[in-house]
């Protein structure tokens, strides 16, 4: 089974996580694209994410639909610093015949040489990149562990969406509509639980 893996603090999920993903799972003929939500990212532990039911809530209602694509708790479970390493060894014990993709975007590996352990995340699962600014293709190119396993590394530029979840929460700060930036049953859920609107700025 092709499988794919997608952490992410998913605060809130957002078309620039979701139409980048759909791309992937397209064109790698993935049989399941796994999300798996942060119990709290590694270099943000003073920034507090709004609680994980509720970003699992907006996570399910935005892959409502899609038999393929499921959600793992199983950082939130651990607790403490989520570590893709940790999340994949996991994977890799449950299902050691599963062949496995990564997702990240751009932005994310332009700093992966200082991820916990990544010659050990290349060796558990290819990387699926795919292109988020303001970083383009040319990071593939910079870091030492990605140049040394280039072949384990495949990257896919047919969709760009310039929205993240900062961008989300200030504009529900700020009560705007979140139209063509998130789906319509997330716009409705951070409404009605009235999710970022005291602050909407800190998280990435």
């Amino acid at each position: 089974m092709k499988i794919g893996i997608f952490g992410g603090t998913f605060d809130p999920v957002h078309y620039g996580h979701l139409k980048p993903a759909a791309a992937v799972a397209a064109t790698l003929s993935l049989d399941r694209l796994v999300f798996v939500p942060a119990h709290r990212a590694p270099g943000k532990e003073d920034v507090a994410p709004v609680p994980a039911a509720h970003r699992v809530a907006m996570l399910a209602l935005a892959i409502a639909g899609r038999s393929d694509f499921v959600i793992s708790l199983s950082e939130i479970d651990r607790g403490g610093t989520s570590y893709t390493v940790d999340t994949l060894r996991s994977f890799a014990g449950e299902f050691p015949d599963d062949e496995r993709y990564f997702l990240l975007g751009t932005d994310a590996l332009a700093g992966f040489d200082a991820w916990r352990e990544p010659e050990e995340i290349l060796r558990l699962a290819r990387l699926a990149v795919f292109v988020r600014e303001p970083h383009g293709p040319e990071v593939l190119d910079r870091g030492a562990v990605v140049a040394a396993n280039r072949s384990s590394v495949l990257l896919f530029d047919s969709v760009r969406v310039k929205i993240s979840s900062t961008d989300v929460r200030r504009a529900a700060a700020r009560g705007e509509s979140l139209s063509g930036r998130t789906p319509p049953a997330v716009e409705e859920y951070i409404v009605k639980h009235g999710l970022y609107r005291d602050s909407g700025t800190g998280r990435s």
